[in-house]
């Protein structure tokens, strides 16, 4: 058997068993027989085997140069190294679409373990056909539309090749398949979420759906921030996120999954917020669709949009049935919804819901900035830009609300304010005030003096809330404040976990505003040899080359470069900038050298050279402050959102968790 005929067949069977499954879920509901679920929860396994098969068929075709298979002709070479061919099949739309299908088997399988025993049998069968419905879209797409293995009647000796962005960093062996796994996560939120509306249970869906948020939310995190070192490391103008429409498409399911962690909590404890929590998580999974359209559609322009074809219009489908589906039925059990306490909004639960808010309208306004454009050509023909300069001014104010909430959202109690809150306000604002201060006293700009103060603001409220927990304990017990420590921090991951997020978010806002405001850039042409002093460092052009490799051409400029100052400490050192030509892209690629320090990172790109004599070259250095801080931010964030998810000893029950808990 080939890979494509094996590639083919195993899609065609997956579709087959998604429907099947799909059936067979609808009728454990209609009819409240588990024996028709027992067996949709084996396709579910079944399913998953057919997408693996399929997907291991395309990498067969891959590495072994098959290029009788449409997808490996049109995306892949036999000069590809093979780390390449191996990331292949998420370079282009077929491959990609071929990824995600996989991905939502394996959730949908998942989620089928827990059916009949976390998942009741009154939401098992709607959740697991909610899922079904969602593969047989997929596979649907790929086997009518977007088939990756339609046969060649006359194989080319070589491929066309990967796409040279992706081959140009091992950063995109990475950042895809955590935004897949942050995008396909958010299906089984929604999933739940409608099985609570069908079955009109709409309590217990929220303790297990948090869970599954959280894991999309941690995958969404660590492609945002992957995806941003890309855009540093590779594209050459030193930045990491430019609003660009993808970047936006990934960022709002984000937003909108941010929102509903936030109410999520209130529910769970007071059994309030349940329509905004429905609506959010319908939103964020139709945020998912929408990026997915974006990306795969081809109405836009954009660096990361790797893939475009023949799909727009069914991704533009199936996003309006997301919609209405989810948002129909909340407006079915709207009445059967409604909050039976009030919102006081000086306590906790009031925070939380303005935090959501916040999320809620950040995601709006950045869906209005991005199909803005869009909006206004189709309206009048013109053509309009919503750049990076709109975001900035919307993203910045909103941000210091965010910050602002974030810290003061903890340290109050739930329903009523107390005299130890206003204690603790006290103590945050008199940081925010001292940090602001320092920043003054430092010479350094009014938000960057603001950010250091918003910074000492959350640490202070960070900082409260572990103290007061351990010294409350330590009392209580006789023990030592350490031994508290420990003692809190295992048996209250979800608590501590939330505090290093919080630090993560607090730390990357501080770095983005150092980073974006004393941002250095200038550029010269220097002869071999020659040398340039700037901004504390020395640079020599040392030499200039090409290099042939398996894959592409480069041309290659080595410098020196040397300290002169405390600016520039760390920076020493011979490196290598370059530009990478590929066969299949018509200008080249920069490879920037990067040289990380925990104060300043220097950012050197070759620009351009001398092509005949090879006796000179223009080099960009870019110097930006505390980049280095923005990815450890990430991790901070991705490992608290772990540290939540690790299982405790002690597993605690909705019920202890609320009063309210219960259908």
């Amino acid at each position: 058997m080939t890979p494509g005929l094996l590639g083919g067949v195993s899609l065609v069977a997956a579709l087959i068993l998604s429907v099947l499954g799909l059936v067979l879920s609808s009728l454990a509901f209609v009819l409240r027989d588990g024996r028709y679920l027992e067996a949709a929860k084996r396709l579910s396994a079944l399913s998953l085997l057919a997408a693996v098969l399929s997907f291991g068929a395309l990498e067969w075709a891959i590495l072994t140069d098959d290029f009788s298979v449409s997808y490996v002709a049109n995306h892949s070479s036999a000069n590809n190294p093979l780390w390449v061919k191996l990331v292949t099949p998420w370079a282009a739309l077929e491959g990609s679409i071929l990824l995600w299908a996989m991905l939502q088997t394996a959730y949908t399988w998942l989620v089928s373990l827990r059916a009949g025993h976390s998942l009741d049998i009154w939401r098992a069968p709607v959740a697991l056909g909610t899922l079904f419905a969602v593969q047989v879209f997929f596979f649907a797409v790929m086997v009518f539309v977007a088939h990756p293995f339609d046969a060649v009647p006359n194989p080319p000796p070589d491929g066309r090749g990967t796409n040279p962005l992706l081959q140009n960093h091992w950063m995109m062996a990475v950042h895809p398949v955590l935004m897949y796994l942050g995008f396909v996560g958010l299906s089984v939120p929604f999933a739940y979420a409608v099985a609570a509306m069908v079955a009109r249970r709409y309590q217990s869906w929220i303790f297990e759906t948090r869970w599954w948020t959280l894991v999309a939310w941690g995958f969404l995190t660590a492609a945002i921030f992957t995806g941003k070192w890309w855009s540093y490391e590779i594209l050459g103008w030193g930045g990491y996120w430019a609003w660009d429409p993808v970047e936006n498409a990934s960022i709002i399911p984000w937003l909108l999954a941010t929102a509903f962690l936030h109410t999520a909590q209130v529910q769970e404890r007071k059994g309030l917020f349940k329509g905004w929590n429905f609506a959010f998580i319908t939103l964020a999974f139709a945020a998912t669709v929408f990026g997915t359209f974006l990306t795969r559609s081809g109405v836009i322009q954009s660096v990361h949009a790797f893939a475009s074809g023949p799909v727009g219009a069914w991704f533009l489908l199936f996003l309006l049935a997301v919609m209405a589906g989810g948002l129909g039925l909340l407006a079915r059990v709207s009445s059967e919804i409604r909050e039976a306490g009030e919102v006081r909004w000086k306590s906790r639960e009031g925070a939380l819901l303005a935090g959501a808010l916040f999320f809620g309208t950040f995601a709006f306004v950045v869906v209005l900035g991005t199909l803005w454009p869009l909006v206004v050509e189709i309206a009048s023909g013109a053509k309009v830009s919503v750049g990076a300069p709109f975001f900035n001014q919307v993203s910045i104010p909103l941000g210091i609300f965010m910050l602002l909430l974030m810290g003061v959202g903890p340290v109050l109690p739930w329903r009523n304010s107390s005299a130890q809150v206003l204690r603790n306000l006290t103590a945050m604002l008199i940081a925010l005030g001292a940090g602001t201060l320092l920043g003054f006293v430092l010479g350094l700009s009014l938000g960057v003096s603001l950010a250091i103060g918003l910074f000492a603001y959350n640490l202070t409220a960070i900082w409260l809330m572990v103290a007061q927990g351990v010294g409350e304990r330590a009392r209580a017990l006789g023990i030592s404040p350490a031994q508290a420590l420990m003692e809190l921090a295992t048996s209250h991951k979800r608590r501590f976990g939330s505090h290093i997020v919080h630090f993560g978010v607090a730390l990357a806002a501080l770095t983005i505003a150092f980073s974006q405001t004393y941002r250095f850039t200038e550029q010269k042409t220097l002869q071999v040899g020659e040398t340039w002093q700037t901004r504390g460092v020395e640079v020599r052009l040392l030499s200039i080359g090409a290099r042939e490799e398996s894959n592409r051409f480069a041309a290659v400029a080595p410098i020196e470069v040397r300290s002169t100052g405390r600016e520039g400490w760390g920076s020493d050192g011979r490196y290598e900038t370059r530009l990478n030509f590929y066969p299949q892209m018509g200008s080249p690629l920069a490879t920037p050298v990067v040289k990380y320090s925990l104060y300043n990172d220097y950012y050197f790109v070759l620009m351009q050279f001398d092509q005949e004599n090879g006796q000179w070259a223009t080099l960009k250095i870019i110097v930006t402050p505390m980049v280095w801080w923005l990815w450890v931010a990430g991790l901070i964030i991705v490992l608290g959102t772990v540290y939540i998810l690790w299982p405790s000893g002690a597993r605690v029950s909705s019920r202890q968790l609320s009063p309210t808990a219960g259908d």
